[in-house]
């Protein structure tokens, strides 16, 4: 059999009992094939270079003889008419995309309209050819590129990412369609043998019906679409890197990827109206509008879009979740790997980053208006050139809280429900903070103690702008992540630490937003990526690192091993390409990732896989089930709990525990290294200075050494964690049970009777229950606990008898309010030098929670005169 669709013919081919494709050039079509075809069927005789005789059964009615200048697409927009390409796809059962490359939704961003918001295109005459992609946004890749957050394909081939967008100009705000042509009737390599089988025969396949695919049968229904925003830095990318036309094809879903201003053109901010930043955000929302304007015309539906991101994209989808700029312009979002609740989802400092490069290149920083016209006069190349290095985990030009894009802290404003009305998939990677690691310590022969010790300090010391607490941190976090049966393998602790990293940047992030997203009943799905292709990009002992869901996202197993993807695919990367696949395009096509579309992978494999089984529960707060997406698939609950917990409850608590004593380390610490050269430019490898003596020789210790546990093999420091954890549970419980004793007394006195009361009723509770406490203590309760060094005794009996009139004292037994998610966790996102976007009163809404409290550090992020309503700001610190 044969048919032909484009300039290719493609050609069934008997073979014994098997089934080949051979692809023939217009060539053969248009001097071969007519000699050899008639109204009726018959029969051709082709014989290849090898001698083979074929032969092939040809029917008329199929075809359609098409002359070249009909190979190209056209289709009309609100702003004139785009020729595209028709491309064939490899793959026995991918079809052939039309790819619309380069099409403008946006006026070139150049001149004055530099730092500004984007603006839609001009309407063209004639017919704008789309074969190919345009320039890229400026950026420079060249400069120290903060590998920590970028996905290993992309830091492993800088040389092949330079090739890819080298080509680059301000006026770069274009986007790529791929539109698939046709449905694919999929039929099993064993049907293809033994088509008589009864399975076969319920699938419509018999020896006088084999074809494979349908003869350029299309689809009159509108397609979902699925719209990709690039990752990287915020500094770096392109939608041009990613091809979408497997996931098209396969999915039978019209995909789009595009380019959005990155780094000082998309992102710089002065924190006022001079310029307010956000420019790459206001991209994606500029592209979307275009998108829902004008998808139809492509044959999408423009009341099922979707969008998806992976690392930073995924960062920027969730802000976009929460942006009213992007209300009803898209349905439902894809999360992979990132939320706006990361470390490095937002930029707390944008002033102290502008300041910086305005210094760079000769601009007044003294007035932002001056600054930024002096900034749009200087070339693009001049700009992004400056090599501004952020804080370790922090980006330099990102996303800010400017009151409108953004209007708030994205913590607030999930509280608040604003991306309940979206259907939400999210997820992360078994082994995401691989490169956070390998940045800090050398993982080669596995995590020495000392290593160990220097990467959890340079971490605290980089995450948590205050000085209190942090050796209690410290040793915390040593403690949750030093795995105690196995405590001094080298290996064992280079796992832990990829564990710490992963929890801390992206698991607990992820936890949360599915948590404030389900606990409404809004559709959540959840997964854990536990594969990774085979390659030399990582070592073999790494697991699925970050970004490494990308290429089976999109596909890339189907065709073969690509410069971006340097992998050795096999037959289950294939199949589990084609599972994720039918998961992300069946969510984009009703939002639930189950269907329309089963698990049937049966073209690639002879047995079922285990995903056709496997039915992906919705998340909800309560039962957390997730979807753990391998080669051994299941439905499991409660991802990384115990680590979730430590991270969103006990590590913001950690700091009033230090006020309630004086904790002695063990250990030393120095400050980070400076990792800055002499050329000025920011290393990546932070080095750990060499190891000295902890205590000098009249006894007294010595702030030379590194962070080091004295003993490596004694337990002084567990110990002394427990000790002080123990010392201030039962100065509590003294506390609490003088303040009992003092109230009953008092009581007794008052009635005129010295007769004992009645024991209250014991509470009854268990271990699961501490999260449903249904009462609370008031915020001003830990804060006059950390101030009870200070008080007497008397004092502060009596503050807690006054305390006792408002609160029931059983809730004492919960003195660090562990039960209860407390205002000020999001207090631990920025550091004590950030410079506010936005005066109180310019909140969108401030939680009544919030409203009077005391402040909870000794630093205020405003200037003075800003903060008149003795608000504690909520980011002063980095997340935790």
């Amino acid at each position: 059999f044969c048919w032909i669709t484009d300039n290719t013919m493609y050609i069934g081919v008997v073979q014994g009992h098997s089934l080949a494709q051979t692809m023939c050039l217009a060539e053969f079509t248009h001097h071969v094939l007519p000699a050899h075809l008639s109204k009726q069927r018959g029969t051709a005789t082709i014989t290849t270079r090898r001698g083979l005789l074929m032969w092939m059964l040809c029917s008329y009615w199929p075809f359609t003889v098409v002359t070249s200048q009909n190979f190209n697409p056209t289709v009309n927009t609100q702003f004139g008419k785009l020729r595209g390409l028709r491309v064939a796809v490899p793959g026995e059962v991918l079809k052939p995309v039309d790819q619309y490359l380069g099409v403008p939704y946006a006026a070139p961003p150049i001149g004055e309209k530099r730092f500004m918001p984007p603006e839609q295109p001009s309407s063209w005459s004639g017919i704008k050819n789309a074969t190919h992609f345009m320039p890229v946004c400026p950026q420079n890749i060249r400069n120290t590129v903060p590998e920590i957050m970028m996905p290993i394909w992309f830091t492993y081939n800088l040389d092949t990412v330079a090739n890819l967008i080298q080509d680059q100009n301000e006026d770069c705000l274009y986007l790529n369609i791929y539109i698939p042509t046709e449905d694919v009737k999929r039929v099993s390599k064993e049907c293809a043998r033994k088509p008589n089988k009864k399975v076969c025969r319920e699938e419509g396949i018999t020896n006088s019906k084999w074809l494979i695919l349908s003869a350029d049968i299309r689809n009159t229904e509108a397609r979902p679409v699925m719209v990709y925003i690039h990752g990287g830095s915020y500094m770096e990318g392109t939608g041009n890197m990613i091809d979408g036309s497997v996931l098209a094809s396969y999915g039978n879903v019209i995909v789009i990827t595009l380019n959005y201003r990155v780094g000082v053109l998309g992102f710089l901010s002065t924190g006022d109206q001079a310029a307010k930043g956000n420019y790459g955000l206001l991209d994606q929302i500029q592209a979307l509008r275009w998108i829902s304007k004008n998808i139809g015309y492509f044959g999408g539906d423009p009341g099922r879009i979707t969008v998806f991101g992976s690392g930073i994209g995924a960062s920027c989808v969730s802000l976009l979740t929460l942006s009213h700029h992007s209300e009803g312009l898209f349905h439902r979002a894809i999360i992979q790997s990132g939320s706006a609740l990361s470390s490095w989802a937002v930029n707390y400092q944008p002033v102290k980053y502008t300041r910086m490069l305005a210094e760079r290149v000769g601009c007044n920083v003294l007035d932002t208006l001056d600054m930024v016209s002096c900034l749009q006069k200087k070339s693009a190349r001049e700009l992004v050139e400056q090599d501004i290095q952020p804080a370790r985990y922090h980006v330099a030009f990102g996303p800010v809280i400017d009151g409108d894009v953004i209007p708030d802290d994205p913590e607030i404003l999930m509280e608040q429900g604003e991306f309940l009305n979206y259907d939400i998939m999210l997820g992360v990677n078994q082994g995401e903070g691989l490169r956070f690691v390998e940045t800090v310590v050398d993982l080669e022969d596995g995590v020495s103690g000392s290593d160990f010790d220097f990467a959890v300090s340079d971490f605290v010391d980089s995450l948590y702008g205050y000085p209190e607490g942090k050796d209690t941190l410290r040793e915390t976090i040593k403690f949750m992540y030093t795995d105690w049966a196995d405590r001094d393998n080298p290996e064992t602790r280079r796992k832990t630490l990829v564990a710490l990293f992963t929890d801390h940047q992206w698991v607990e992030p992820s936890v949360v937003t599915a948590d404030l997203h389900a606990r409404y009943g809004s559709p959540t799905y959840f997964y854990a990526f536990y594969h990774h292709c085979q390659s030399l990009m990582k070592p073999v002992w790494s697991d699925s690192a970050h970004g490494d869901e990308v290429p089976y996202v999109f596909g890339i197993p189907m065709v073969g091993a690509t410069d971006l993807f340097p992998c050795n695919f096999s037959r289950n990367d294939i199949m589990l390409s084609a599972v994720v696949m039918t998961y992300w395009t069946n969510f984009a096509k009703s939002g639930d990732p189950n269907k329309p579309v089963p698990q049937d992978t049966k073209f690639i494999h002879t047995k079922a896989n285990r995903f056709e089984e496997v039915a992906w529960s919705k998340y909800n707060p309560h039962d957390q089930l997730y979807l753990h997406i391998g080669l051994k698939p299941r439905i499991r609950d409660h991802y990384r709990a115990t680590k979730v917990a430590f991270w969103k409850h006990l590590v913001p608590h950690l700091y009033n525990l230090h006020d309630m004593f004086q904790y002695t380390s063990t250990t030393t610490k120095v400050p980070p290294q400076d990792t800055t050269n002499s050329n000025g430019k920011r290393t990546g490898t932070t080095k750990r200075p060499p190891v000295s003596t902890a205590h000098s020789s009249n006894g007294e210790e010595e702030e030379t050494g590194p962070l080091i546990v004295a003993n490596p093999r004694d337990y002084s420091t567990e110990l002394s964690v427990t000790i002080a954890v123990g010392a201030s549970l039962l100065f509590l419980n003294v506390l609490a049970f003088a303040a009992l004793y003092y109230r009953k007394d008092k009581r007794s006195r008052q009635d005129g009777h010295g007769s004992p009361h009645q024991a209250s009723p014991q509470r009854q509770s268990n271990g699961n229950e501490v999260s449903h406490t249904t009462t609370t203590i008031d915020e001003s309760l830990s804060h006059q606990m950390t101030q009870s060094s200070q008080m007497n005794q008397c004092d502060t009996l009596h503050d807690l008898h006054d305390l006792h009139d408002l609160h029931d004292l059983h809730d004492l037994h919960d003195p660090l309010h562990l039960s209860t998610n407390m205002d000020y966790t999001m207090t631990l996102r920025r550091s004590p030098d950030d410079i506010p976007l936005m005066t109180p009163n310019n909140i969108t809404m401030i939680p009544n929670s919030l409203m009077g409290l005391p402040n909870m550090h000794p630093y205020s992020t405003f200037p003075s005169g800003y903060n008149s309503t003795g608000l504690p700001h909520s980011h002063s610190t980095t997340r935790v």
